[in-house]
């Protein structure tokens, strides 16, 4: 049996598997092959693919349930009746009813971290992008963890974080911002999730910690989590282990969520980009 061909990424994260058709189906062994690849290097590209809703679907199940959003925590798409899994990330995506975020600044996050089990693996499939399209980067939070010092290792080893969920807001306000229930507490429902979290596949430690919502560490005064908060932001802000991809049309990018924060630039609203995303399922964060 033959293995796929690929080739690491020069930026140190991820890989690109070469000589493939997605969608002609894949062997179990070549399945395989790519789910140990993404835990292992957090995320994989695929170029020139042509994938219907149907195909798009059939691959990600290799990878685990799709994401359903549960009825009492909203997500992007989550308004949808009885919805596709799959969203459409697009800007004059005229031909779709419904499309989401538009041309504005996506800040850097992992999906779904406010929920009770965000989602573990994420893909996006670009179906329509003018040249030069503002790229999506992402960044290792494995190696964000790994970096740090064992001083600040230790001190936040058992330390659980609080991401409140952005969709209780007006669409587009939120940034990142340190809460202080003196002045303000945010609505809706919050589950407190290791700021140290463990991967489930490869036991690797996770900073899991984004630069993109309202935040709060449990039991800490405001004052001491505020200023932690800060300086672990700056670090993973520093950080040089991050891939940036520049869509071109048949492109399919493939990461591991739970080890990974994302983000994009804002564009020209005039800019065509138009993108299928689809999420997987995961567990409690541990």
């Amino acid at each position: 049996m033959s293995n796929l061909v690929y080739s690491e990424n020069e930026s140190g994260l991820g890989v690109t598997i070469h000589h493939v058709n997605l969608a002609a189906g894949l062997a179990p062994h070549h399945a395989l092959q790519i789910r140990q690849l993404l835990y292992r290097h957090r995320l994989i590209t695929f170029s020139n693919q042509i994938m219907t809703d149907d195909h798009l679907s059939e691959f990600a199940l290799w990878f685990g349930q799709p994401f359903v959003p549960e009825h009492q925590s909203p997500v992007l798409g989550s308004e949808r009746v009885n919805a596709s899994p799959i969203v459409i990330i697009g800007n004059r995506a005229d031909e779709y009813p419904t499309s989401y975020l538009g041309h504005q600044e996506v800040l850097p996050h992992s999906d779904h971290q406010w929920l009770r089990c965000p989602s573990s693996i994420s893909l996006l499939y670009a179906v329509d992008v003018d040249e030069q399209p503002t790229p999506t980067v992402w960044i290792d939070m494995v190696k964000a963890y790994t970096l740090l010092d064992m001083e600040t290792k230790n001190l936040i080893e058992d330390l659980r974080l609080i991401t409140f969920n952005p969709f209780y807001r007006p669409f587009g306000s939120v940034s990142a911002k340190y809460v202080d229930r003196r002045v303000d507490t945010p609505p809706g429902e919050t589950f407190a999730h290791p700021l140290v979290r463990t991967h489930p596949e490869t036991k690797e430690k996770i900073l899991y910690l984004n630069l993109a919502y309202e935040l709060e560490i449990v039991g800490l005064p405001v004052e001491v989590g505020m200023s932690l908060i800060t300086r672990l932001q700056e670090h993973i802000r520093a950080l040089q282990f991050r891939e940036v991809h520049h869509w071109k049309n048949g492109d399919i990018v493939l990461w591991d969520n739970q080890s990974t924060i994302h983000y994009r630039e804002s564009f020209d609203p005039s800019v065509r980009r138009v993108l299928k995303r689809v999420s997987i399922a995961g567990g409690i964060p541990y």
